[in-house]
Parts: structure tokens; sequence; C-alpha cells
């Protein structure tokens, strides 16, 4: 049977853009509640760029796209998958850069 996937909840790559954006900055919050809750969050910030670890934080908080973007690609929501993909790589080229200018 072919699944149209125009018809399916959820496959836009609006969708997957927005997904795959919202889980790295939820992630690196927690990371900041759990390790840093009683500092403010421009003093974690600023903890975290003259430590040189702001590029290993950032890295690991894009790790989290890997569980939607799996669960859109096997529910045949391509678009949002791909949006997904699409916001991963991106912050990935921004980490790229951050770790040759910081």
């Amino acid at each position: 049977m072919h699944i149209d996937d125009r018809n399916l909840f959820f496959n836009r790559l609006s969708y997957g853009l927005l997904v795959g954006f919202l889980m790295p900055m939820l992630s690196f919050l927690m990371y900041y509640m759990f390790r840093f809750g009683n500092t403010t969050f421009a003093n974690y910030l600023n903890v975290l760029i003259e430590s040189k670890k702001i590029v290993n934080v950032l890295s690991l908080s894009v790790l989290p796209n890997l569980a939607p973007f799996m669960l859109l690609i096997n529910s045949s929501r391509y678009s949002s998958g791909r949006g997904v993909l699409a916001a991963t790589i991106l912050i990935g080229i921004v980490i790229f850069i951050l770790k040759f200018t910081l």
C-alpha cells in the first residue's frame, strides 16, 4: 500500500525545522538547569565561553535531534525529517564556525 505523504499529519518542512531548532535549545537549557541551576543564565554562558566548553555543550545539545529524525523517517514523514536534518546541519555549521572563532 502506498502512503500519500501529503496527507500525513505534521509532514511539512517547516514543522521539521521547528522541531530541529527547538530540541537543541531545550537540551541546552536542561543542561543549564541541572548543571548550573544556582547561577544566572548570563553567568552560565560566560563560564562556558571562558572555559572554552561552549562548543562541546552545543555539540551535545544537538544529539537529541536523532530521536525526532528517526521517528519522522520511520513514520514516512520525509518532509519533516528533512527539516530536522536541515536544522541539524545548520546548527552544525554554526558550531563549526564557533569552534574556530572562540
